[in-house]
């Protein structure tokens, strides 16, 4: 595991350069050197699984829970040894330069793909109440993803992967979720400009925007869990490893000609 509050800390787990292993035949991602962020938990650390499964060499992000990101990290490696995390704060645009910049050195080459999954607290308030500071703590967020995806720009290869995590709120705002909406919905429209922009460098970029996935992270009554649930055809909350699936779907090579949209990846909730 790698810690960065620049200046970068390195720990004790180191990629092997040499070992190009994997337990999973056929790998899709063989060798593909990936940068997830926020990968430590939920819907990030399905991500880290499912793209390690494929034979993807990863580099993921965690801002602080560190034991989280060591679970992940050793059993990611279940899959293949070429899983490595670091400590950095995704709305930090100096912390996230420094992120693409460690990619090549420690993993022979620059990025193939970039995930933008990580999001800083998520403040719901009707905006009647909503305070200045739970506002800035998300717009910070919306900054950082910006400059990750200026880096981004500059550093995955001609014809890689870029994708977002967004949120079914950007299409569906709810009550007491307009600046949470308004950050989401942002994060697309930068995305989507990306995606125009990168064309000639055959790079992709798309969304996969959630619906209301079952994760530690999910804090709501029951009566409007259960409400949500009644609004979906397949009667249940998402899970971190449906919108994963989603999100394997956009990096494999059958998928390169699909640019500049957003799926929902909600169970087709009403």
């Amino acid at each position: 595991m790698v810690s960065l509050n620049i200046p970068t800390i390195f720990h004790s787990t180191k990629h092997n350069k040499e070992t190009n292993m994997t337990s999973v035949p056929n790998a899709r991602l063989e060798g593909k050197k990936v940068i997830v962020t926020g990968g430590s938990r939920g819907i990030g650390k399905a991500i880290v699984h499912a793209l390690a499964k494929e034979g993807a060499h990863i580099l993921f992000t965690y801002n602080s829970n560190s034991e989280a990101s060591k679970t992940t990290e050793q059993e990611a490696k279940q899959y293949n040894p070429n899983i490595l995390a670091m400590q950095a704060d995704a709305s930090s645009s100096a912390a996230m330069k420094n992120v693409f910049e460690f990619l090549p050195k420690n993993f022979g080459g620059e990025a193939d793909m970039y995930i933008a999954n990580a999001f800083a607290e998520a403040v719901f308030a009707p905006t009647a109440f909503m305070t200045e500071d739970g506002y800035d703590k998300m717009f910070a967020s919306v900054k950082g993803h910006y400059f990750a995806l200026q880096q981004a720009a500059h550093h995955v290869k001609e014809g890689g992967r870029i994708i977002v995590l967004s949120s079914g709120a950007a299409a569906q705002p709810g009550m007491a979720s307009g600046a949470y909406s308004g950050a989401k919905s942002a994060l697309e429209k930068f995305a989507l400009s990306l995606a125009k922009e990168l064309g000639s460098k055959r790079i992709s970029v798309n969304v996969v925007s959630p619906g209301v996935t079952e994760t530690e992270g999910l804090v709501a009554p029951k009566e409007m869990v259960d409400a949500l649930v009644a609004q979906t055809p397949f009667g249940r909350l998402g899970k971190p490893e449906d919108v994963a699936g989603a999100v394997l779907a956009l990096c494999l090579p059958e998928t390169a000609w699909i640019t500049g949209q957003v799926v929902q990846a909600n169970g087709g909730i009403l």
